[in-house]
């Protein structure tokens, strides 16, 4: 009897992808989704891969191209999605086969990081995906929002209006977007077809003085609930201006939500401060290639160049697993080379490196969870080197 036998997805295997799918993730499709994802099916930025018995779907997962902001800069990233499998297959392997094939993708497209949403943390650990970003969650009541707008009124803050074209946001977002890790690089297809058909609602600018656009707001108002499905702010007068903008609905909503970055302050400059507030982890990421990711990653500038030694384990990409030198210069710019050690400074797996080096978590946390281990000092000298950037996403794949 012929085994299962990975391959790449064929216009020949949309209808049984989208069976796959949409089991999978329980959510019927229209003829007319239907057409449109035949369209988009195979594409230049999308990768599809499939495990087959007998020429029967199994198992499949989708690989996309994307850009995502690491420490302002933009590095080449490969998005997981779509992964599912058929009842009747499962804990046979074949997602495994399925990552396993993805990351050598992945390093033979110089993607050196990949993201994902897990439906299980802990199925994706391991495989070498950690956990980067948890994102704060706020609810509150329309009494909130009338103490606010008392609160906002009369200052000067600029002036708010109903934004009718998209494109008008891009430049806004790109500049909120470098400030954190793991912010995605929109392009024109993104936004037209992730944004404007996930995040439907009323699109809201704030605008200062020079009349530049320093923030906006995406959101919806549904059986009085206000739902914020992105909120973007370059300054805090712009905050300022679309929450009171948003107090201005107080008549016709009882409550508000939206999320924001794990570090927000927004509750600590209200009046009542008890609101809602739940924080959420969201995605996960792993360090595809470590030797080029290191190459591209920019470290904090110091007056000395520094050394370190690493012992980095990675299971599923051999070409990460051993013992490194880490070669920071004063200006940031670092290098990773392969050596041959006898007791390395720090001992890391791939999925704790990529959580330190992304900011998610810091070197006292990683260690007492007991997934770093070596020299405190070295480990106190490295985390001096790695920049405070919070991290956040705003989209969805």
């Amino acid at each position: 009897m012929n085994g299962p036998n990975l391959r790449t997805l064929t216009t020949a295997d949309f209808e049984e992808s989208m069976k796959l799918s949409s089991f999978a993730f329980q959510y019927p499709l229209t003829a007319e989704q239907l057409e449109e994802r035949r369209a988009s099916f195979l594409t230049d930025d999308v990768y599809r891969v499939g495990v087959f018995q007998h020429e029967q779907l199994c198992a499949q997962a989708t690989l996309l191209h994307l850009n995502v902001y690491v420490n302002g800069e933009l590095f080449s990233m490969g998005g997981i999605a779509g992964v599912s499998t058929w009842p009747e297959h499962r804990r046979h392997g074949y997602v495994a086969r399925i990552l396993k094939e993805l990351l050598v993708k992945m390093k033979e497209n110089s993607q050196s990081i990949s993201m994902l949403h897990p439906f299980s943390f802990s199925f994706y650990r391991k495989y070498g995906w950690e956990t980067y970003i948890e994102y704060k969650q706020y609810e509150m009541s329309a009494d909130h929002l009338s103490s606010l707008r008392n609160k906002l009124s009369g200052k000067h803050l600029g002036t708010v209006k109903r934004v009718e074209d998209w494109q008008m946001l891009q430049t806004t977002y790109d500049r909120y977007a470098k400030r954190y890790n793991g912010m995605l690089q929109r392009g024109d297809k993104w936004w037209k077809e992730s944004i404007t058909k996930r995040k439907p609602g009323t699109y809201a600018g704030a605008y200062n003085d020079q009349g530049e656009l320093d923030g906006y707001m995406i959101y919806e108002v549904a059986n009085r609930i206000m739902t914020i499905h992105e909120f973007i702010t370059l300054t805090a007068a712009a905050q300022q201006q679309l929450m009171l903008y948003i107090a201005q609905h107080d008549s016709m909503i009882d409550r508000l939500r939206w999320t924001a970055p794990s570090d927000d302050c927004f509750a600590y400059g209200l009046d009542n401060p008890r609101i809602k507030q739940e924080l959420i982890p969201y995605f996960m990421a792993r360090i595809v290639d470590v030797e080029p990711f290191i190459a591209q990653y920019p470290f904090e500038p110091s007056d000395q160049e520094e050394i370190f030694t690493l012992q980095i384990s990675d299971e599923h990409a051999p070409w990460n697993n051993g013992h490194f030198e880490l070669r920071i210069a004063s200006s940031g710019k670092a290098t990773l080379t392969k050596v041959e050690l006898a007791s390395p400074q720090v001992i890391i797996s791939i999925g704790a490196l990529t959580s330190w080096l992304l900011n998610y978590q810091k070197w006292q946390v990683l260690k007492h969870v007991e997934q770093l281990e070596g020299s405190e000092q070295a480990m106190k000298r490295l985390q001096l080197r790695i920049r405070e950037h919070t991290t956040y996403l705003t989209d969805f794949f």
